[in-house]
């Protein structure tokens, strides 16, 4: 396995990740959100290959730096991380995650946060493998008025 930046090179192999982790979102949106994190210097990311199969993309993680309030402390959050599921179990994801903490401890950043839900069943166990801690169980609720 090889892991790289993401950069333009990689955005034909990229999309369909993307799609797969967000299989709801139209090509489009995730094609504009996608280069809207290669534009933005507050997001990284980087990209799982193999090698013996011609560079076949395996998985991806994208990450954003934050600061929470006006002098806060910077956080990073995982905004994506997704690996095949035949690729998954095999430490591609770790070291996706490895590459975003190196990146943060490079900065200075030694907060790096994530969120999850009910569509993501194995993301989870994902996290806690990782070393995450769960901070919080978040429901929330609406109600559609009717006149």
């Amino acid at each position: 396995m090889r892991i790289e930046p993401l950069t333009d090179d990689h955005f034909d192999r990229w999309l369909p990740l993307r799609q797969a982790l967000w299989p709801r979102e139209s090509l489009d949106q995730l094609r504009d959100d996608a280069r809207r994190t290669l534009a933005d210097p507050n997001h990284v990311g980087f990209f799982a290959f193999l090698p013996e199969e011609k560079g076949r993309a395996i998985g991806f993680i994208e990450a954003a730096l934050y600061r929470d309030g006006e002098s806060g402390s910077p956080r990073v959050h995982l905004e994506a991380w997704y690996v095949e599921p035949d690729h998954r179990r095999r430490g591609v994801g770790q070291g996706l995650l490895g590459h975003v903490e190196r990146w943060c401890l490079h900065r200075s950043i030694a907060l790096l946060t994530s969120d999850t839900n009910a569509e993501y069943p194995v993301s989870p166990d994902a996290h806690a493998g990782a070393g995450f801690e769960k901070l919080a169980e978040l429901q929330i609720f609406v109600k559609r008025l009717r006149d």
